[in-house]
């Protein structure tokens, strides 16, 4: 329902402006609309590609404390190697994660 002034006889160009501005209105609420909606779907693809790469981060360091620890045996040199290269790893994709989604 417009909200328009009741027209006059004289059409004095009141009627006009006031249907520009509420044209010009219902634009920019367009506009908002559009542009809260792009910055949602935006916030949803960022967060699932965040999720991916924190899964392939996951998987990689524990595929690597699995090798390590398959070869290490016994020995306390080759599990602390293990460790020191899965920490290594793991401290790279949490840099590289951060510098890519941290802002």
């Amino acid at each position: 329902m417009p909200f328009l002034p009741a027209p006059t006889d004289d059409d004095s160009g009141l009627n006009r402006r006031a249907r520009k501005a509420e044209a010009s209105t219902a634009l920019e609420l367009h506009r908002y609309r559009l542009g809260a909606r792009f910055r949602a779907q935006v916030d949803i693809y960022e967060s699932q590609a965040l999720a991916d790469a924190n899964r392939a981060a996951v998987c990689e360091e524990m595929d690597l404390v699995d090798y390590g620890l398959s070869r290490a045996g016994t020995s306390a040199a080759k599990i602390e190697m293990t460790a020191r290269a899965a920490q290594r790893m793991a401290t790279i994709n949490e840099r590289r994660i951060m510098r890519r989604f941290g802002g």
